[in-house]
């Protein structure tokens, strides 16, 4: 069985994985990093992860590695910024692991990648066309059409989270007005019920959808907000595009059909259901692992072109 390296990039966590052409995942890795670190001490710990998986594997086809940054799919050099790690503004990943494992190896968005891996061994599976949303800090993502995932010139993902619903609010005017990610995102979601419950002591997502679930009712207005944000957001690509479904990722997606549901009854407000029809709202089949999966994925479906779809 032809078999990859997925490495998924994140500001405090790098996982990897070797996983096979079925999107099955034979084995893991974690590497722990921080904001500050140094480019050749990363490149270092990286690697060194990498070799225990080759050692499992050593018939490895290829590396796909996910960055939370946008890189240029020619160079593995990142564009921009990159806030999570900005020592990876300092060289190509593509290029140094390319020449260290002597494989082919790619660099793409994480959002891209984890897009990817769910098309082709996830919720997306059954959908043609379909966006894919990541809502954590802030909100990212992208899009497929026609089972193929799109991004922009020089490896540019779509800004989803820079789509405004709201722009006559001034006090979430940056760095786009009313945009939703300052309405939706999982750390929206909690800035907005700490503004409504200053005491409270719940300080991520998953407390606040916890709450909601029991019943408090601050908690869940605020969950009903976010889900009818999104259910707007959704619309507007819907009718757009036409997709067919939205998948949800990211630590929102934690809350599973209780927030999905909630999302799916808003949408229908927004969306022109004839000739069309609401997307279905699905959560990611692949969680944590989606990134590592998708980057593997990407990977061999670019360098070994039979096992394209």
């Amino acid at each position: 069985m032809v078999t990859a390296i997925g490495i998924d990039i994140g500001g405090s966590l790098v996982k990897l994985g070797a996983v096979d052409g079925s999107g099955k995942v034979l084995a893991r890795g974690t590497v722990p990093v921080h904001r500050d670190i140094e480019f050749s001490d990363f490149v270092h710990l990286v690697t060194k992860a990498t070799e225990e998986l080759t050692r499992q594997f050593p018939d490895i086809a290829a590396i796909g590695i996910g960055v939370p940054g946008t890189p240029n799919p020619e160079t593995g050099m990142l564009n921009g910024r990159c806030p999570a790690i900005p020592a990876l503004l300092k060289g190509s990943l593509s290029k140094l692991f390319g020449i260290r494992f002597g494989v082919p190896a790619i660099v793409r968005n994480d959002a891209v990648c984890a897009t990817h891996g769910e098309m082709r061994h996830g919720a997306g599976r059954p959908f043609s066309r379909f966006a894919l949303l990541t809502l954590g800090t802030g909100i990212g993502g992208a899009m497929v059409i026609d089972r193929k995932v799109i991004d922009g010139p020089d490896g540019l993902p779509p800004q989803l989270g820079c789509i405004s619903l709201d722009p006559a609010r001034t006090d979430i005017a940056d760095p786009v007005p009313g945009m939703v990610e300052n309405l939706a995102s999982a750390r929206a979601l909690v800035n907005r019920y700490r503004q409504l419950k200053p005491d409270t002591d719940a300080t991520n997502a998953e407390a606040v959808c916890d709450l909601a679930k029991q019943g408090e009712p601050i908690a869940l207005q605020v969950v009903d907000e976010v889900a009818r944000w999104l259910g707007q957001m959704i619309g507007i690509m819907s009718n757009m595009l036409n997709i067919e479904a939205a998948i949800i990722g990211g630590g929102l997606a934690l809350a599973g059909p209780f927030f999905t549901d909630r999302i799916a009854r808003n949408v229908r407000d927004f969306v022109l259901l004839k000739p069309g029809r609401p997307p279905v709202i699905v959560a990611v089949e692949h969680g944590n692992d989606a990134g590592v999966i998708g980057a593997a994925a990407l990977a061999l479906d670019m360098f070994a072109p039979a096992r394209k779809e």
